[in-house]
Order: structure tokens, then sequence, then C-alpha cells
């Protein structure tokens, strides 16, 4: 893709939107779609109407189509069959990126045939990228479900058996009212990131844009925050779930367009964080590479402490005047070095200090219209101080806000 990754779980039946529906996708900030459900019964030029809308928003597509599931046939030649199909309907098609092969596999005979299933894809269609579905991880999981000895070690067995491309999860707890949720949601960040890394392939992540169960309705700090510390933990494709309320089940609520099929206050809280977030990072991120993460003041997950004065060369710390906690990404990007801070705080706004060497000879902030300014420079809005010993610049971050700099 040649835009930052941000798209949805669908869900919708072919025929149920028309193309029309697309500009609702592309308001919500979206670079791509899972597409309606395609299966027997459904009407071809359909989902064609919904490509070509794509392509003329620049939206990529996954297709969901039944005939490209892991389950689509009893043998690799029924399998093989199936999606040949798939694809000549719409494989070829200049909106789409790939097909959707399954969801979540919990055992070894699913793992097998979501592995094969990827590789069928992948022989007929090299030039798209399967996309596989991966629960989120949870203590003890190697053991249980992925059969290795880490889960680092399952990455780099599985992702070459299935050829994958990707490496994409959902997790949901972070919206718990409990802490331990928090801890669950950068555990998984650390674990996949770390294993895609591993595998030396891309981690996306599903978050989550819609209440239901115990999860609360996200509000626009949470939208921010979910999508900034993915970001900034190494994630390098985002989906949210999801965007339609269709008829209404058990307890979900407020989704960016209801059951009415009415765009709720979701849509534009969701809308100008995926928006904003693109303006002024996506290409940034679509292109740096990921060092590492580490947290301040408060560590989550498996995530570790940033080591003030002594873990990095040139970032000394981190700090907070009103003790909120951050997430602190290191990225390379044309070989230059850079820092990405995230408040950690769904709740609170924050003034976020960074400490770097007096003569460091760059400290800069990346801007709203994507380039570099000084922090000496800056605007009114910026912190900056020079001691002795160091220079202190920073933001003030709302919750789950983020701010770029560059420093060597």
């Amino acid at each position: 893709m040649d835009r930052f990754p941000i798209g949805f779980w669908n869900y919708t039946k072919t025929g149920d939107l028309g193309p029309e529906a697309v500009k609702d996708w592309a308001d919500l900030g979206m670079t791509f779609a899972i597409s309606p459900e395609f299966y027997d019964g459904c009407d071809k030029k359909a989902m064609t109407a919904i490509l070509d809308a794509c392509a003329a928003r620049g939206l990529k597509v996954i297709v969901s189509d039944a005939r490209a599931r892991w389950w689509s046939g009893d043998t690799e030649e029924a399998c093989e069959a199936a999606f040949r199909a798939a694809y000549e309907d719409f494989g070829s098609h200049p909106a789409v990126m790939g097909f959707h092969v399954g969801d979540e596999p919990t055992t070894d005979e699913k793992f097998a045939v979501a592995a094969r299933a990827c590789r069928i894809q992948k022989r007929v269609a090299p030039a798209l990228t399967p996309h596989l579905n991966f629960l989120p991880y949870w203590k003890g999981q190697e053991e249980t479900i992925l059969k290795a000895p880490t889960f680092e070690d399952w990455a780099r067995r599985f992702v070459p058996e299935a050829d994958l491309k990707i490496l994409c999860y959902d997790c949901y707890t972070q919206m718990n009212p409990e802490e331990a949720g928090v801890h669950q949601y950068f555990t998984n960040l650390c674990k996949f990131t770390s294993g895609a890394e591993a595998a030396g392939i891309d981690p996306w992540t599903t978050l989550l844009s819609v209440g239901h169960f115990r999860y609360r309705v996200p509000s626009e700090d949470d939208l921010r925050w979910q999508l900034n510390t993915a970001v900034a933990s190494g994630m390098k494709g985002i989906l949210w779930f999801f965007v339609y309320e269709r008829a209404p089940m058990s307890n979900y609520r407020l989704p960016p367009i209801d059951e009415f099929g009415e765009r709720t206050e979701t849509f534009a809280h969701l809308s100008r964080v995926n928006r904003h977030f693109l303006h002024q990072f996506g290409d940034f991120f679509l292109r740096a590479k990921h060092l590492k993460t580490v947290h301040t003041g408060k560590s989550y997950g498996e995530y570790s402490l940033f080591e003030a004065g002594g873990e990095d060369p040139v970032l000394r710390d981190v700090t907070c005047a009103q003790g909120l906690p951050a997430v602190v990404g290191f990225f390379e990007l044309d070989g230059r070095r850079h820092v990405a801070v995230v408040n950690n705080s769904t709740k609170e706004s924050g003034l976020f200090v960074l400490h770097v060497p007096k003569d460091a000879p760059v400290f800069e902030r990346f801007t709203w219209d994507r380039t570099y300014v000084r922090l000496k420079d800056a605007s009114w809005d910026a912190h900056y101080a020079e001691g002795e010993d160091e220079t202190t610049g920073g933001d003030w971050l709302a919750p789950g806000q983020m701010k770029l700099y560059r420093i060597s």
C-alpha cells in the first residue's frame, strides 16, 4: 500500500450496501476495507461496484469471499479450485490487495489448513496479500495453542509455513474497566510486534470502535490512545472493530454507523482520529523502521521502563510534571533517529519533556505540515529550556496524543 493501512471489519452482506457506502469509508479516514461478505447467491456485480468505488477513492480492499476461506474444501485441490474461482471474479481488480483467509485458528488442524490456504493464495496470486487474523495472546498460549517454546519461535515457524506477509490479531481488553485489560493490551502489542519482527514481516492489530460486553463505548480520547499507542509500539497496520451495527445484537452500541444506517458521534470521533494521524504521521510510519518501544512513569504488559540516564546515548529521560506515563517508540527513517512520545493516559493531559545532552546537534519536532522545526524555534506551545549539561523540550499532550521528534 502507498498509504498507512487503516481499515475495518465489515460483516455486511454483498448487496446490502451500494457503492455510495464507500464515501462513508473515505470520510472515516480508512485507507482500506474488508469487503462485504460474498458467498453463494450474492451478486458479483454488486461486489464489483464496491471495488470500483474503492478504486475511485484510492482505497484498497481485502475481499471477504467464502471461496477463499481455509475451510473452502476438504482437500488442497478443492481449496485451490474454490480460490481460483474467487480470484477470477475479483482478484485482478486494481482495488484488491488480497483475500481474507479466516479468523482465529485454535487447533493444530486449523493452523495447518489455514497455512495451506495462505500458500494456495500466494501460489495462485503472488502479487496479493492473504489476510489471516489470529486470537489475542494470553499467558500459556505457547503450550496450549501455539505449540512452541516462545511466541517468537512460533512466528518464525508459522510465518514461512503459511507464506504470510502480515501478522494480524485482535485485542479489546483495553476498553474493559480494570487496568488488567490495559496490561493485556500492551502484552499483545509487545508479543505480536516482536513475533512479526522476528519473522521479518509487518504486525497489524485490530482496535475497538464499538462498545459491547464489558467494553466501554470508546471516546475520542480512547480512539486516539488506541491508535497512537499501537503505532508507537511498532504496529504497521490497523483494523477497527467494527463500523456497521446492522441488526442490534447483545449490548453492542454506538459503532460509527448504527442500526438505522446513520452516522453516530463515534463516526465523527473516529474520522477525526484517523484523518489526523494520516495527515501528520501516516507517511512517516509507513516508511519508518521500528527499533524498540519502552514505557516511562509506569510499565504495562511486557514493556520495560526506560532507564533514565543510562539506556540511550542521546535521549536521557522523558518526564511528565503531572506524573503521567508515556509510551516511547524509537524509529529510524532515512538514516535519522526519531522518538515518538504518546501520553499513555486515556483521561488526563500532561506536559511531557524530553531530556537530551546539551551538545546534541539535532533536536527537532515533526510538525502538522510534515516538516521539522528546531524545538528552540518552535511556536509558543512547545517547552524548551537549556541547562548546564542538558536541553529539555517537549509538548503538552492530550490523552493518547502523540508527538514525534528527531534527535541525534
